[in-house]
């Protein structure tokens, strides 16, 4: 990584109680660690460091992770957007990104207040605190709902004001990165393993998806592995993982049925499936988001669009709700409420293209 300048701002009064270290690689563009030697990083709850470079948390934007990978973009003194991509070794990905969340979060909202005090509206802006990883959503301008949309680590979350404590298990759904639904999305290993008289090898990979993608895949791999015989102890379990190792017991037992149902146009057999889960828990808005998405499946825009109304009422700011409602709108020329929907969101129309 080439030095960067990024701005300063000046330190704020909280700071974290202790200082996040960690170790990591850089890795470029094609998936690969650059350096032989893994370098010192560390995070104050203010100032992202890495070798000799200072990234305040105020200028990074977008923050993934994929396992032990963290992805991330900054803007630095030139305006420029700089991405990164590390392999952490030592420490968390998943609890770097949490906390620069959390940092990142707390400091745009207040900015933001700031702003609005400034412009006599302070007394409109509203936030609450992500239920599962402490990040601060501004929800300025959005109606009350019972569940929010955490956009810095991608979960619906129940708010305990709406329930004595917020529902279990919220945190281990979020949209698959396959099938675009409300799902489990999860870590698999994909392992072949092979014999040809004198050559031997193997393969093995992480893919990223929810159960019900995965099964298809499981399949491939027991077949590809079955005259070999030692791949198929991981072929199997990833088979056991995507039909049921996660679903069963879960908070939405039976999702994974549903959305495959819903994907393969079994339009009436989905919604009854999905139905079922709503009436052990009936606050779901990201249920109701598949649900929105089976109509589309099949072929129903109109039906989606009053569905995805009925899920902005369990949560304003689902900004995937959001987005897939203003497709909607669009295909259905619905001019009044698709401008309403775009003043809500602060949709331009360079945005939506």
């Amino acid at each position: 990584m080439n030095s960067r300048c990024f701005p300063s701002f000046s330190k704020g009064d909280q700071r974290m109680a202790e200082t996040y270290r960690f170790k990591y690689y850089r890795v470029d563009q094609d998936g690969n660690t650059t350096t032989t030697f893994a370098y010192k990083g560390e995070f104050d709850g203010e100032t992202l460091k890495l070798d000799n470079a200072e990234v305040p948390a105020e200028v990074i934007g977008e923050v993934e992770t994929r396992g032990k990978y963290l992805f991330f973009s900054a803007v630095d003194e030139a305006d420029e957007v700089v991405v990164l991509t590390l392999q952490i070794t030592s420490g968390s990905a998943a609890k770097l990104r949490e906390l620069l969340g959390r940092a990142r979060s707390a400091k745009w909202a207040e900015a933001h207040e700031q702003e609005m005090i400034k412009q006599g509206q302070g007394h409109t802006f509203r936030k609450e605190i992500c239920p599962h990883c402490d990040a601060t959503i501004n929800l300025t301008n959005m109606a009350v709902t019972p569940q929010v949309y955490c956009e810095f680590c991608h979960r619906v979350g129940t708010l305990t004001t709406a329930l004595e404590s917020s529902q279990a298990g919220e945190k281990d759904y979020g949209l698959c990165d396959e099938c675009g639904m409300y799902s489990q999305p999860r870590k698999f290993t994909m392992f072949y393993f092979y014999f040809l008289l004198v050559v031997y090898g193997w393969s093995s990979n992480e893919t990223y998806r929810c159960p019900a993608c995965m099964r298809g895949e499981a399949w491939k791999m027991l077949a590809g592995n079955f005259l070999f015989v030692l791949g198929v102890p991981f072929a199997l379990l990833q088979l056991f993982r995507a039909y049921g190792g996660t679903d069963i017991g879960s908070l939405y037992g039976g999702l994974d049925k549903a959305n495959l149902l819903a994907r393969g146009k079994k339009f009436e057999n989905a919604v009854e499936a999905y139905q079922a889960i709503l009436k052990k828990t009936p606050l779901a808005a990201g249920v109701k988001y598949n649900i929105a998405l089976a109509f589309l499946h099949n072929d129903d825009t109109e039906g989606a669009s009053h569905m995805l109304e009925f899920v902005l009422k369990d949560c304003a700011n689902y900004e995937p709700a959001a987005a897939t409602l203003l497709h909607c709108y669009t295909s259905l020329n619905e001019t009044e409420k698709l401008t309403a929907l775009k003043e809500l969101w602060g949709v331009t129309d360079d945005v939506e293209s």
